[in-house]
């Protein structure tokens, strides 16, 4: 059974990440910042159960958000990760419909759609799906899709030339090897496994892609990458949540093609803590420095013998890879990956109220534009919002305050604070200040 080779594939896995990669102070107990009874307070309690593994309360409390704001799409999305990480894979279908239905332009949605429709073994509107955000979609986790839905060479095509990119990762190659397996090039499969993976570990990699190539039911593999338990009963959706359109033939608007992501950064998706640039903290002076990738060569499906490297230096390469390269397995971008553990936002209601929420404060009234254009990009929901700079004279010296306001009220304020905390952002409430509009030619 593919099963029991799940946990050889979890290590970057759609679900797996919640529990895997959530850094601890991820878990952010967000009863204590926004209460039960506000729409954004349930959907932060279902991600924070996201967070933790308890896909019964995330259920709980995304099926109530969605009671409440029938209308957001983002609500919708989260009730359908809720669903996918319970192992409910048709309720999951049922839920990313309705959020496709309120905004069509959701590349990543699109993907899992596709995921648990290949769950459930309809292939072919899977491949309807990927092919209609083909254009948006990271080539990766595009191609990885194309070898789950039963298309393990048309996915080679296409991981073939992700590979040979600049910057092309571990990922992406052992998504290659995986579909060369899964179409039965073995040879093809070793040589590229190998590239990422200690000599000693490829053999044994390979006999758990043989018998992930041959699935007992149509969810397996889905159920492996991604460390999904599959439920052994799928009530489905509630039908009080289901959205007044018809929900059969339900068409998806075409997804626009997202600009290419820089290396480093992956083209991470709102409210996820994995981008290049940190949240600012206090008195932050620049932004990081990235650095691109050198390109590595990807090698063919029958390669030469290439020659071992120099004795002398034998030890100290065996060394480098045991500790970076054992973690390379297949598996989805991290834009697919942390979706799960985005924070969902409510609709901006704009209004006049002192608050603002503070993002950080810097030496220089310039460093503050360039904040904003990292932080704004990271967290695209502050957008939602007017920049505004203030002056302080702190016990440090001259500061220059980088907020945004536009609230409604105090509580959407504070409720605005606690969802980008828990998406890994850094912030707080205070009342404006002498606050002026930040003026950038990117607004």
């Amino acid at each position: 059974m593919v099963k029991n080779f799940g946990s050889a594939l979890t290590a970057l896995g759609l679900i797996g990440a919640l529990s895997a990669c959530a850094h601890p102070s991820a878990n952010l107990h967000t009863a204590a910042v926004a209460p039960v009874s506000s729409k954004a307070g349930l959907a932060l309690r279902a991600q924070d159960a996201l967070a933790r593994g308890d896909s019964a309360a995330a259920v709980d409390f995304a099926e109530q958000a969605v009671a409440g704001t029938p209308g957001e799409a983002d609500f919708r999305t989260l009730l359908g990760n809720a669903y996918f990480a319970a192992g409910r894979f048709a309720s999951a279908e049922a839920a990313y419909k309705d959020s496709l239905t309120l905004n069509g332009g959701q590349a990543q949605v699109v993907l899992k759609l596709a995921l648990v429709t290949i769950a459930q073994g309809k292939s072919e509107q899977a491949m309807a799906l990927l092919d209609s955000a083909r254009n948006s979609l990271d080539p990766s986790d595009y191609g990885l899709a194309l070898a789950l839905a039963g298309q393990p060479q048309m996915a080679a095509t296409v991981l073939e030339t992700a590979a040979r990119a600049v910057g092309a990762d571990a990922r992406v190659r052992q998504n290659l090897a995986l579909a060369y397996a899964l179409q039965g090039e073995w040879t093809a499969a070793k040589t590229v496994a190998a590239q990422d993976i200690p000599a000693d570990q490829v053999d044994a990699r390979i006999q758990q892609w043989m018998a992930f190539a041959k699935p007992a039911h149509a969810f397996d593999q889905v159920a492996a990458l991604t460390g999904v338990t599959p439920a052994a009963a799928d009530p489905g959706q509630p039908v009080r949540l289901a959205l007044n359109a018809p929900q059969q033939d339900v068409r998806l608007a075409a997804v626009e093609a997202a600009p290419a992501p820089a290396p480093a950064f992956e083209a991470a998706p709102p409210m996820v803590q994995q981008a290049a640039a940190p949240a600012p903290a206090p008195v932050e002076y620049a932004a990081p420095v990235e650095v691109a990738p050198e390109p590595v060569a990807i090698a063919a499906a029958d390669p030469a013998p290439v020659a071992p490297p120099p004795a002398a230096k034998a030890v100290k390469a065996k060394a480098k890879r045991t500790t970076v390269l054992a973690e390379a397995k297949p598996g989805l971008s991290p834009r697919a990956s942390n979706l799960f553990r985005k924070a969902s936002f409510a609709k901006p209601v704009r209004g006049n109220s002192n608050a603002v929420v503070q993002l950080g404060a810097y030496s220089s009234s310039n460093f503050v534009h360039v904040a904003w254009n990292n932080i704004s990009k990271k967290y695209p929901a502050l957008r939602g919002y007017d920049p505004s700079t203030a002056r302080f004279e702190s016990a440090k010296g001259t500061v220059y305050r980088l907020s945004v306001k536009g609230f409604a009220s105090d509580s959407q304020a504070r409720d605005f604070c606690a969802s980008l905390k828990s998406a890994g952002g850094s912030c707080f409430v205070r009342d404006t200040a002498g606050d002026a509009p930040v003026r950038l030619a990117s607004l």
